[in-house]
């Protein structure tokens, strides 16, 4: 699978590909990153994307080397040079060393979106994880590189030979998936938790909370118990790759009727409907 590399908007082969060995981001996980669907040889929902990192960086003091017109022209060039059409676009920016200088920008285009038709078709299955998300935790609203905690997650999930793993927080309710937002059905109401649960506001959660209506559905941000996660008619997760993905297994039992239900693929219609219009 070809891979094109940027950094800090200068075309570089992965050989020559070089972080300073002091940076905070190679050393502490200090960085954020954002990751878009190319479609058509486009970002799609970049300036959203480029919007939260900014506000990240703000908050959590990393200086860029770049303003944000700049990151959204380097994601522009970095795909018209690469020539990928149908990919995945990852921009991560560091924090840099301890010295008050910027970090580095670095961007990777790659070929092919890592999901596959059959699991739009049939839903994937999920299991709920052992250890909690720290819903009090500055870092947990941030698109952070410090990532050890979803990557164990998501590997204790397919050791279960699940799909993904879903983080309840230190109060017992449901928080996010390891790479995804949370969305259950109850009653014909669509329920997600709200981000004080302790998740990251991702951009397609923001899309289906305000485009919902749109097609008569009611979608509420809602503390969600286990019990209610347990019970839910239909459940589906969102992220920038994934779109909208029908949930159809809980903890190795199905979900509602064990297929998409009619309230997910209404959803993930206006979804498509929303990317196509972009």
């Amino acid at each position: 699978m070809r891979t094109y590399y940027m950094l800090n908007g200068e075309p570089v082969s992965p050989e020559r590909l070089q972080i300073n060995a002091l940076d905070r981001g190679f050393l502490y996980g200090y960085s954020l990153f954002e990751t878009m669907l190319v479609r058509e040889g486009k970002p799609v929902f970049l300036q959203a994307h480029v919007e939260r990192l900014l506000l990240s960086a703000a908050d959590l003091g990393i200086v860029l080397p770049v303003t944000g017109d700049g990151l959204a022209a380097i994601c522009r060039d970095a795909l018209r040079c690469s020539g990928v059409g149908s990919g995945v676009l990852r921009l991560t920016a560091t924090a840099g060393p301890d010295n008050g200088n910027a970090g580095s920008v670095v961007l990777a285009v790659r070929e092919g979106v890592p999901y596959r038709p059959q699991q739009y078709e049939k839903g994937i299955a999920v299991l709920e994880l052992d250890f909690p998300r720290n819903e009090k935790s500055p870092l947990v609203r941030h698109k952070t590189a410090n990532y050890l905690e979803n990557l164990l997650g998501r590997r204790k999930a397919r050791s279960m030979g699940c799909d993904e793993g879903i983080f309840l927080n230190t109060r017992g309710r449901v928080a996010e998936g390891t790479a995804s937002n949370i969305f259950i059905v109850i009653n014909g109401e669509i329920w997600t938790p709200p981000v004080e649960a302790g998740l990251l506001p991702g951009i397609i959660r923001r899309l289906v909370i305000d485009y919902s209506s749109q097609t008569g559905l009611c979608c509420q941000e809602k503390n969600i118990t286990r019990d209610e996660l347990a019970c839910a008619g239909e459940c589906f997760v969102t992220n920038s790759l994934m779109g909208v993905m029908p949930v159809t297994e809980l903890n190795g039992l199905p979900v509602g009727t064990g297929v998409p239900g009619p309230v997910t693929l209404k959803v993930a219609d206006l979804y498509n409907k929303l990317i196509k219009a972009t």
